[in-house]
């Protein structure tokens, strides 16, 4: 069950509006502000607005994952990729076809695994670790962070070209002392 996004003020009303008018699109959505503000809430409601609604929603905190297993967990693998492969996994990114990935904190992706995202934020396709074929994948990605992303680019630790495929759609959440209504 999604958590409605509640509040009177013209910056939550704004967001509401926006949601709606972008809900059915394929655009991928960045969604950013502090920790706490709800930037999840933000892309439930996306999501549930959505036609993909009634396809998986899947969710991923970049930061809770070691970069070893993140890249198996997004795009899964094939049997004998690695030590302990012993049959293939299907990736999260695969699983989620049709509906919405959720990519949250996504600035703490490791640089490496933003180049190995390009290919599926632009063309909607990957592969699976140890795996030869493509494959195609029909997902809406939803980022948050709160983080300055802008900084972080400049600063190197966020590829430019993985920003602006991630920022298509940007949903600022603003925190609640700029929202008292």
């Amino acid at each position: 069950m999604t958590t409605p996004l509640i509040g009177v003020s013209k910056s939550i009303l704004k967001i509401k509006e926006l949601i709606n008018h972008v809900a059915n699109t394929c655009l991928n959505v960045l969604i950013t502000g502090e920790t706490g503000v709800g930037k999840e809430v933000v892309a439930q409601n996306l999501y549930s607005e959505s036609s993909r609604s009634s396809k998986s929603f899947v969710k991923i905190n970049c930061a809770a994952l070691p970069e070893t297993l993140l890249e198996s967990e997004l795009y899964g693998y094939e049997k004998g990729a690695f030590t302990g492969a012993a049959q293939r996994k299907t990736g999260l990114i695969e699983f989620s076809t049709g509906g919405t990935f959720f990519l949250d904190e996504v600035c703490e992706l490791p640089i490496n695994l933003q180049a190995k995202m390009l290919r599926v934020l632009q063309d909607q396709q990957l592969r699976r670790l140890g795996g030869n074929d493509l494959i195609q994948v029909n997902v809406r990605f939803v980022s948050a962070s709160n983080r300055n992303m802008d900084l972080m680019v400049n600063e190197g630790n966020i590829r430019e070209d993985f920003y602006y495929r991630l920022n298509v759609i940007n949903i600022h959440m603003p925190p609640l002392r700029e929202r008292k209504e």
